[in-house]
């Protein structure tokens, strides 16, 4: 059963609005230690008024600063506008570096724009036009796993669904890959190495080795058998134009070196991880949302209908869901699934007119600020029109960033939103959401952000 932390009527306003689960923040009045264990225990909820209300807020730290952002002018300052000046903190880079020390989502400056640059062809709007049928065909293959099993957990079933996403439209679904035990690998991994622990809070040196569990450490043995082997199968029997054909492809412009071996694995698992965790996520929480709103499914579904017919969701049907993008953005303003993000200033600067200096670190709070009223109407409230209202809360430099800012946004982010999109709308048409009564599940942040107890649910086929 999911897990319940609050009464019905706390599900609402006083206007009659749907408030889904929500980090409640410190009173402010806490001690130290108790905002500490808090933190640790679940990021979301370690922060108080001030950094709700402020766009900055600085505390001593092991002789430095930390500083936390809360505010899109901080934000694109440390993502975009100066981002030369930082890379991720110590502690990103050890908890990451376990599973993807040399791949994108951990390394930085040459590295990391060779690497970008070898992957960046596969999510061109001219090759993910190509993807979409393959998505539509684990759709097919998913729904019939339904009929036959209407009761499921939405948060393993999504998973399930992306993952298989991930090996038919971006791996080339390659032979012999074992998926079931490769998603509960990344599971695993995530959960192990994102729970913070009281020693993650000392500002170790980045070469300090981050122990994981022996659960962890055998599911990310498992991550990495798998990434050898396809990349093994790959070199022996090459195809165009998937992420493995890709990675084993690139060439360095200057110097056409290629990427190493490691490079290579570690940037498999990082698609692991980042490919189908987050997108699971995101559609875990739009299906919680919608089955809680039956006036958000009556509309999805009426949208669908009404541009897609009872047929497959098309590439070029996508834009005309404008609806159903809305809740996909509503639920990853509400869940962003990475809510936060670390950054180390490595050269002096200025933000919000606060001096920064080499050494400091930051936290980038985008699950605080898309939950502010200095910068949303009701933030708390489940409002899918508001981003068809104003369309400009989109805009470059707002409010919304689900993906971060700047030149490490996410590579994948608009493959990721097209596949929420279509199976959001192939979902929402062809099935009734039924979620318990007691369904109201406390976010809960590891490196992504799910919802604690999973969400049981039963898919009912509409006939």
């Amino acid at each position: 059963m999911a897990n319940s932390h609050s009464d019905i009527s706390a599900r609402y306003d006083g206007r009659g609005r749907f408030v889904p689960p929500h980090a409640k923040p410190l009173s402010g009045r806490e001690g130290f230690f108790k905002r500490t264990w808090t933190f640790l225990r679940n990021p979301i909820e370690g922060f108080g008024p001030m950094v709700y209300n402020q766009p900055i807020v600085s505390v001593p730290n092991f002789g430095k600063k930390l500083h936390v952002i809360s505010d899109p002018e901080g934000m694109m300052a440390v993502l975009a506008k100066e981002a030369n000046k930082f890379t991720k903190t110590a502690i990103d880079a050890r908890i990451l570096g376990p599973a993807t020390k040399e791949g994108l989502l951990s390394v930085h400056g040459e590295q990391w724009k060779r690497q970008r640059k070898s992957v960046a062809p596969l999510f061109r709007k001219r090759h993910m036009e190509d993807l979409a049928p393959l998505i539509t065909e684990v759709l097919h293959s998913f729904c019939k796993k339904v009929n036959a099993e209407p009761e499921l957990d939405l948060n393993a079933a999504m998973a399930e669904l992306t993952f298989d996403v991930l090996a038919r439209a971006l791996l080339g679904d390659p032979k012999g890959l074992d998926k079931d035990r490769l998603k509960f690998a990344t599971r695993n991994v995530v959960t192990s190495a994102g729970t913070l622990r009281p020693d993650d809070l000392i500002p170790w040196p980045r070469w300090v080795p981050r122990p994981i569990t022996p659960k962890g450490s055998a599911a990310l043995r498992r991550l990495k058998r798998a990434a050898d082997g396809l990349l093994a199968e790959r070199t022996k029997h090459p195809v165009e134009d998937d992420l493995i054909s890709l990675l084993i492809a690139a060439k360095d412009p200057k110097t056409g070196e290629g990427l190493s071996a490691r490079e290579q694995g570690d940037n498999i698992i990082g698609f692991f991880i980042a490919g189908h965790e987050t997108t699971a996520l995101t559609l875990t929480w739009a299906l919680f949302l919608v089955g809680s709103h039956a006036e958000t499914a009556r509309r999805i579904r009426d949208e669908v209908l009404s541009v897609c017919g009872e047929g497959d969701v098309l590439f070029d049907h996508i834009e005309k869901l404008t609806f159903t993008q809305a809740v996909i953005d509503e639920t990853m303003r509400l869940y962003p699934p990475a809510p936060m993000l670390n950054r180390e200033c490595h050269e002096e600067t200025e933000i919000h007119g606060r001096k920064i200096e080499a050494g400091d670190t930051f936290l980038l709070c985008n699950y605080v600020m898309h939950r502010t009223e200095r910068l949303w109407d009701n933030p708390l409230t489940f409002d899918p029109d508001r981003f068809l209202r104003n369309p400009s809360l989109k805009s470059k430099g707002s409010a919304f960033m689900p993906f971060g800012a700047g030149p490490r946004i996410c590579v994948g982010a608009a493959f990721a939103t097209m596949e929420a999109v279509m199976a959001l709308a192939t979902l929402v048409r062809d099935y009734e959401i039924e979620l318990p009564g007691d369904c109201y599940p406390r976010p809960l942040m590891t490196v992504t952000l799910r919802p604690e107890g999973g969400i049981p649910a039963r898919l009912i086929k509409r006939t």
